[in-house]
């Protein structure tokens, strides 16, 4: 610690004389002491002892780390439920049995509109499809990217109006983008504008990405066989009303209607938290029966 000294005020005179010369050496004489204390106070208070110099800085505390429990591969039946199947999503649904790689031209010639539930193959291949579009997640674009996933986004349009370049990003992979209607009204609700709902979002779709879209996800999977439906699918340009028979819920649980994952399954996801987690759970689960994921696209 440095002592810092402070400036007095002006020193008396003294008397004039010899009584002063002596009382003038006197002072002198304080003067110098009190400097030399000064200097030898200050020097001890500010320099280190040896003892301190010497003494170390004690060392850094070393922490070994815990071993880190690995997260556990999903197995076939990991979180798997066997879901029943909705009885209004049943009703007189087809499977495909011309569905092999490359789309047929049975298939691809018929305006009829088909309802599926999943797609009759040998091929040893299942289908991601990816509903709504709230979120707009940069690490699911990734995911995809990486693993140059075939997904067929199923849009809502009021959802993604804005995000037109990172749909044509996540679905650039052999997938494509198809209506998932306007504002996710279910087709039963009689509420529900039918019309307005699929055709409205045929049209704006056409505009803003490119290109019309050829199947529909009726939403909550409400309605499929339903008169005006199928009417207003078939006069705006859809002829594949697709479900699915296998869900990976926003929480990344895996329901199935018949698990294993199975060739020609169609799996459900929402563009929601966490969407790449999901992905990479499917995936594995895919693998694991020597499945990988395909173009839907090319099959129905």
């Amino acid at each position: 610690m440095r002592v810092e000294r402070q400036e007095r005020g002006p020193r008396a005179r003294g008397r004039r004389g010899g009584g002063g010369a002596v009382l003038g050496l006197l002072v002198a004489a304080a003067l110098v002491l009190s400097g030399v204390t000064g200097y030898v106070v200050g020097a001890a208070t500010s320099a280190p002892s040896a003892a301190a110099a010497a003494t170390p800085t004690p060392a850094a505390t070393i922490v070994t780390p815990q071993p880190v429990t690995p997260t556990p591969t999903p197995t076939a039946t990991d979180a798997g439920t066997n879901v029943p199947l909705d009885p209004d999503m049943a009703v007189d649904t087809e499977t495909l049995a011309e569905g092999q790689a490359g789309r047929s031209d049975v298939n691809l010639a018929s305006d009829d509109v088909q309802v599926l539930n999943w797609v009759e193959t040998d091929d040893p291949v299942f289908f991601i499809t990816i509903d709504d579009g709230l979120k707009q997640s940069p690490a699911v674009r990734d995911f995809v990217a990486a693993n140059q996933i075939p997904v067929t986004a199923f849009l809502t349009e009021f959802a993604v109006r804005n995000h037109t370049e990172y749909f044509q990003e996540v679905t650039a992979y052999g997938g494509s983008i198809q209506n998932h209607s306007m504002v996710h009204g279910a087709f039963t609700d009689p509420e529900t504008d039918v019309q307005w709902e699929i055709c409205e979002t045929q049209d704006r779709f056409e505009v803003q990405f490119g290109t019309r879209p050829w199947m529909l996800r009726p939403p909550y999977g409400a309605g499929p066989n339903d008169p005006q439906v199928l009417q207003y699918a078939q006069e705006c340009g859809i002829n594949r009303i697709v479900l699915w028979n296998v869900l990976v819920t926003d929480q990344n649980q895996v329901e199935y209607w018949d698990p294993p994952l199975r060739a020609g399954d169609i799996v459900l996801f929402h563009f929601g938290d966490g969407l790449e987690v999901g992905l990479e759970k499917i995936l594995e689960l895919g693998r694991q029966q020597g499945l990988t994921p395909a173009s839907l696209e090319d099959y129905i």
